[in-house]
């Protein structure tokens, strides 16, 4: 797998990958993910569902949404994504409906847009401001014609608990103080939230340290200490879940092709 990052608009990141094995467990981006097949299937598992993505499909995850993907029967797949922050996405859509889109996963399959897509891929270090708004217009109004979904409504305390969980995120975990805190018993805490996002919040805390670490490493922060400022405090743990969220050691993540 191959990354890069751009300098233009927001620092826009580009992965590029070929005939890609690694399962990747459930996990969330703080952008909008935004990807198309080349070749080969890759199975989608987002909250409760299974998508199946095919060459020349286009999907859309918006931040926070917890998935897993995995290519079927270990025969590879290709891709190709970009990561748009929130505040780009509101940029390139402002007068737009993209705000009224639930969090669903978008799977579309069009031709058209994925060969705009591809053309953005293949100029991603000179990223043209008006292709990639056109794009992201075009795919936001196919989007939203496709939408007939309602959003699951999270209880107020696990929002406060997910919040919590983002402002303390390089702290040891305390899950019997986070209970008390939020007047709620621990084991019901643990199983509401995983009801409701799909993994523990041990699991999610681990998710948002990757998230963290990487954004460190991608501005030039030295292994060890985007580890440290992560909240790792063990390099060896630190290692192996990056390898296992990212599919790329921490060392070869951040390499320019």
């Amino acid at each position: 797998m191959k990354s890069w990052r751009s300098l233009h608009l927001d620092n826009i990141s580009f992965t590029s990958a070929d005939n890609f094995t690694h399962n990747f467990p459930d996990h969330f981006h703080e952008e909008y993910t935004i990807g198309v097949s080349v070749k080969g299937i890759q199975k989608f598992d987002v909250q409760g569902k299974s998508l199946v993505v095919e060459p020349y499909s286009i999907f859309l995850i918006k931040p926070q949404l917890m998935h897993a993907h995995y290519p079927i029967a270990d025969l590879g797949w290709s891709f190709k994504s970009l990561y748009l922050s929130t505040d780009l996405m509101k940029y390139l859509l402002k007068d737009t409906a993209m705000k009224k889109m639930n969090d669903h996963p978008i799977l579309i399959k069009d031709r058209d847009l994925y060969q705009q897509y591809i053309h953005i891929h293949t100029n991603k270090l000179m990223t043209d401001d008006a292709l990639l708004a056109d794009f992201i217009r075009q795919l936001s109004n196919t989007a939203i014609q496709m939408e007939n979904n309602t959003a699951n409504v999270l209880p107020e305390k696990i929002i406060a608990i997910k919040q919590h969980l983002y402002e303390h995120f390089n702290q040891k975990l305390a899950l019997k103080n986070i209970a008390k805190i939020y007047q709620i018993d621990k084991y019901q805490m643990i199983r509401q939230f995983k009801q409701y996002l799909g993994v523990n919040p041990n699991t999610y805390l681990t998710i948002i340290r990757i998230q963290k670490a990487t954004k460190m490493l991608n501005n030039g922060y030295p292994i060890v200490e985007a580890a440290l400022e992560a909240g790792f405090y063990d390099q060896s743990h630190f290692h192996h879940s990056f390898l296992y969220y990212t599919g790329v050691t921490p060392g070869n993540f951040n390499k320019r092709y």
